[in-house]
């Protein structure tokens, strides 16, 4: 299943908005951005199998796609085809005569090659698309599927109680302690704030992110607790526990909701995360493709790339003469 992930795709699951912004230490950070993001337990309050194991999938090649993001930023991961769509060669010489003669090929066009970049022999460049990106109202449609802000209202409910009770108790006991308590009491109520503003956590500083998390579930830690109790009380206090969430509720689709779909129109189909490079070819075949050709010991080659030589051969090595003439 990981192998057949598409550049494409490892970009929108890491959530990349300007790859010219990231480099290697940040794949660590990535790596544990998307986990949280992806971690199908996110979503099991939905109760949605098809959703659950859309994110279970997605979880699993998060590392396989930053180790294809590794592979792009250290300049090894091969961008476009070998060959051009265009290029049209016919092999006319048998495999075992081009294997024999394989290394003395090697060896003329490794001479005449800083020749061919120099000169740029036979050359064009072509732009390669790596990732098409995503569009900014389809991750508007998946924070609002996801019930980060609905969440985020019950924990604000449920923390700012708790702490504004422990917060009036510590002042009794010490104002000192009080005013700490107060400022945790603070930093909860931001933190749900956050969680209810769309994408915040592609506009937050990945320093703020866990913090934020970490205050939400703080508060969602208490509603289960709470929600636990319950179910053995009277149904009066069933209903007081579930006041929040229906508060919330109403709050993401009497509010949230056309809030989202206003911000979809005014984003109508931005798109954001696309990826380009610009790749060398020469007689239409990628430079990277020349390159291993000229290095791989000619024993190993494929029937394919023996003839892939013998057209390099026959297309580039008359390098000299056009310099020559042009001189």
């Amino acid at each position: 299943m990981e192998k057949n992930l598409t550049f494409d795709k490892a970009i929108e699951l890491l959530e990349i908005t300007d790859i010219t912004k990231v480099v290697a230490n940040d794949i660590p950070k990535l790596s544990k951005k998307s986990k949280k993001r992806w971690h199908p337990d996110k979503v099991a309050h939905i109760k949605d199998i098809s959703l659950t194991q859309e994110y279970t999938i997605n979880f699993q090649q998060i590392d396989y796609a930053c180790q294809l993001l590794s592979d792009y930023l250290n300049g090894t991961y091969k961008a476009g085809e070998a060959f051009s769509t265009d290029t049209n060669y016919n092999p006319e010489e048998p495999e075992e005569i081009i294997r024999k003669n394989a290394r003395d090929i090697q060896t003329t066009l490794s001479v005449l090659w800083e020749t061919i970049k120099i000169t740029n022999y036979r050359h064009s460049l072509k732009e390669v698309i790596l990732s098409d990106g995503f569009k900014l109202k389809d991750l508007l449609h998946e924070d609002f599927r996801e019930d980060l802000a609905m969440l985020s209202v019950v924990s604000s409910f449920y923390g700012m109680i708790m702490l504004g009770i422990l917060t009036g108790i510590c002042n009794l006991i010490n104002p000192s302690l009080g005013g700490i308590v107060g400022v945790i009491w603070f930093l909860q109520a931001i933190s749900c704030l956050l969680g209810v503003l769309p994408l915040s956590r592609f506009w937050l500083p990945q320093s703020i992110q866990p913090i934020m998390i970490w205050f939400i579930n703080f508060g969602l830690s208490i509603y289960n607790w709470a929600d636990q109790i319950s179910k053995t009380a009277s149904w009066w206090v069933q209903l007081l526990v579930a006041i929040p969430n229906l508060f919330a509720m109403a709050i993401k689709y009497i509010i949230l909701y056309p809030l989202t779909e206003i911000a979809k129109t005014l984003v109508k189909d931005k798109v954001v995360g696309v990826v380009k490079e610009n790749v060398n070819y020469y007689a239409d075949v990628a430079e990277w493709y020349i390159n291993d050709l000229l290095n791989k010991n000619p024993e190993e080659m494929s029937r394919d790339e023996l003839f892939h030589l013998s057209y390099l051969y026959s297309e580039l090595s008359d390098v000299k003469r056009q310099e020559n003439q042009s001189a």
